[in-house]
């Protein structure tokens, strides 16, 4: 009897010396002001004196409904992340917050559904980061009305989205926006994609599926400055609205084996490419026609010159800095 009572004893105090919690099971724990009902819905009502920075992360909520945040007029910051159990983000639930400059929804892999309507009138929203996420379809920015000079837009990771819209970013923004997308499920970008926007960049790096861009992609944009196409399928640019483009990157794209007329390429500065036939392109063209500085020019028919040898009867392609490794038969 002795014996099992020091056991017992000796479990007792083992139970006092555990360490803490871990951090998942901590952060559990709704955060003030919230309301998190298990399986349910997530609602964190304001006014809140001196909130502005919400952080919700392994939470059991289902939903993040309409007015889910309503009152929160100081807080400028809303993350929510590591969330399994969240299916569902209802039109309006990011809905007229003033002061609102970030939006992270990250690391949700069971939300499927970001509803129309979901980021209204947000005047000072300067970052909205959607990634790793199980959306289907691209979700609505049109309403987001942000007065923010250099917006950026993340939307990454999403491997079940296979379509950039017509029109997908009218409305978010009136001053010069970033979109980076990239590590998608796009197959298709459609035709006035960007319409409406003034690109400063564009990234669609890393959609490995990526094979159709409209030729009316760019229709009623400005820019963009920097594009961004490596390791993607495109097989073919838009030959419209690639006018403003001054740097072009467009490494590990293999299915690119023509560039649209070097005339269109009238601001280009600087181009990371795959094959040096592209860069070939560009060599011997007038200045005066390609708006490039004589030391820029040169270089490109530098590298055209440097980067093309003949080894065991196959053009090695060796990488340069507008070139990289390939090889054709």
């Amino acid at each position: 009897m002795k014996q099992r009572f020091s056991a017992l004893q000796l479990l007792k105090l083992l139970l006092l010396l555990q360490p803490p919690l871990p951090r998942a099971l901590r952060e559990a724990l709704c955060p003030e002001p919230c309301n998190c009902v298990p399986d349910g819905a997530l609602r964190c009502p304001g006014p809140t004196a001196g909130l502005t920075r919400l952080s919700l992360a392994y939470l059991p909520v289902k939903v993040i409904p309409s007015q889910a945040f309503r009152g929160l007029n100081e807080v400028i910051k809303i993350e929510i992340s590591q969330i399994d159990s969240l299916e569902r983000i209802e039109a309006n639930a990011f809905d007229n917050l003033l002061n609102l400059s970030e939006i992270l929804i990250q690391n949700t892999k069971n939300l499927r559904y970001i509803e129309p309507g979901a980021f209204i009138n947000l005047p000072r929203l300067k970052y909205l980061s959607i990634c790793n996420t199980g959306i289907r379809k691209f979700p609505d920015v049109t309403k987001v009305f942000s007065s923010e000079s250099n917006f950026i837009l993340e939307i990454c990771d999403n491997l079940h989205i296979t379509t950039i819209p017509g029109n997908a970013f009218q409305g978010m923004n009136n001053e010069s926006v970033t979109l980076k997308l990239y590590g998608n499920g796009f197959e298709e970008v459609q035709s006035h994609a960007f319409n409406g926007t003034t690109l400063t960049a564009l990234e669609l790096k890393e959609n490995v599926h990526l094979e159709k861009m409209h030729n009316g992609a760019f229709r009623g944009a400005t820019g963009p400055k920097t594009l961004d196409i490596s390791s993607t399928k495109l097989q073919a640019l838009p030959s419209y609205g690639l006018e403003s483009i001054q740097r072009l990157i467009a490494t590990s794209s293999y299915s690119l084996k023509k560039l649209p007329s070097r005339e269109t390429f009238v601001n280009l500065l600087e181009a990371t490419l795959t094959y040096p036939s592209h860069c070939c392109a560009f060599r011997n063209l007038p200045t005066k026609e390609q708006n490039f500085s004589h030391s820029i020019s040169e270089n490109f028919s530098k590298q055209c010159e440097s980067t093309v040898r003949k080894v065991n009867n196959k053009t090695l392609l060796l990488h340069g800095a507008l070139s990289a490794a390939h090889s054709l038969s």
